[in-house]
């Protein structure tokens, strides 16, 4: 299958629409609706409200959504990471290895305030990673972390990363700077003045309840096994990734070091708010999917992609059959 999916073919847009309905299937049959928290932004509440009002309040067609924004992930990942050559090959691999990671947790695949973020955020990257030469998209980029923290309050911690990913992309501009810092308050000015038209002007009440490492999370061997699978890979790709740097473009080179940066903030906000289940992890993904996906291309042992995958594929299954978590 991972050498199916190391081409860049159309007809690997169906195969991994077709993977991910298949080893998602207990998401839909066993659908659990939505996750809310107390600290979640306003955006993502209203958003839930709105469209608990609309279906019902139908599991099966939040299932739905959920599936769709992480298909709509593994696509912007995926040409993300062929259009801007992070590979010496275009392929599937990123877009593959989301779809696989994201169908360890049943949390990974309910609608979250951090599944909207973390849409958000991926094309915010994308945008920062293209501003070498197109400068209006610091703004856009920026605009966008402000408004993901909106749904995710956590979110704010990547306002350090897009500092660093303007100093390491372009020279420095005191213009560049302004307009970043105008992009991430943006959101927060229109909304502010939202209330303020409205006489609503107060302080969110998700700013009160935002937590530290305060988890009621149950762990088991399953959740071992699963950071196994999460782990493995990924320092498998990034030791590959090390391994390749001298013979990378300067800039390729620094979007993998972004990669990393994006990976460590993506950590620190998951430990932020963490409560009875585990999607706060669903920021962390997008990263550790692209080393993944190097691994698999670049990996020097050509049995291990094979390995990975269909013990990856096994683990799923039989967590689904076997675990308590489904």
């Amino acid at each position: 299958m991972t050498g199916i999916f190391r081409q860049k073919t159309p007809g690997n847009i169906i195969l991994l629409i077709l993977l991910g309905i298949f080893i998602k299937l207990p998401a839909f049959f066993h659908a659990k609706g939505f996750i809310v928290k107390q600290s979640d932004g306003i955006f993502y509440t209203n958003l839930t409200a709105f469209l608990d009002r609309l279906t019902n309040g139908s599991s099966f067609v939040f299932a739905g959504i959920a599936f769709s924004l992480n298909l709509l992930i593994a696509f912007i990942l995926n040409s993300f990471i062929n259009t801007d050559r992070f590979m010496n090959k275009p392929n599937f691999l990123a877009g593959m290895a989301y779809i696989l990671i994201t169908s360890f947790l049943p949390s990974f695949n309910m609608l979250s305030s951090n599944l909207v973020a973390s849409v958000l955020l991926l094309t915010a990257f994308k945008l920062f990673y293209q501003s070498h030469h197109v400068k209006n998209h610091i703004f856009n980029a920026s605009l966008l972390i402000g408004l993901a923290s909106l749904f995710f309050f956590p979110a704010l911690f990547f306002i350090a990363w897009a500092f660093l990913a303007v100093s390491v992309l372009r020279p420095f501009k005191l213009s560049d700077w302004i307009i970043l810092v105008l992009g991430l308050i943006s959101p927060y000015y229109f909304y502010g003045t939202y209330l303020f038209l409205n006489d609503r002007l107060e302080v969110p009440s998700y700013f009160y309840h935002l937590s530290f490492l305060s988890s009621d999370i149950r762990y088991s061997a399953w959740h071992a096994g699963a950071l196994f699978f999460l782990l493995a890979p990924l320092l498998a790709g990034i030791y590959y990734m090390q391994a390749n740097s001298a013979k990378m473009l300067v800039h390729i080179r620094k979007g993998w070091y972004l990669f990393l940066g994006y990976l460590a903030v993506t950590i620190i906000a998951a430990l932020f708010d963490i409560e009875k289940t585990s999607e706060n992890l669903v920021l962390a993904l997008v990263p550790v999917a692209a080393f993944h996906g190097y691994g698999y291309l670049n990996a020097e042992l050509k049995l291990y992609p094979k390995i990975s995958f269909w013990l990856t594929i096994a683990f799923i299954i039989t967590n689904q059959l076997y675990g308590s978590w489904w």
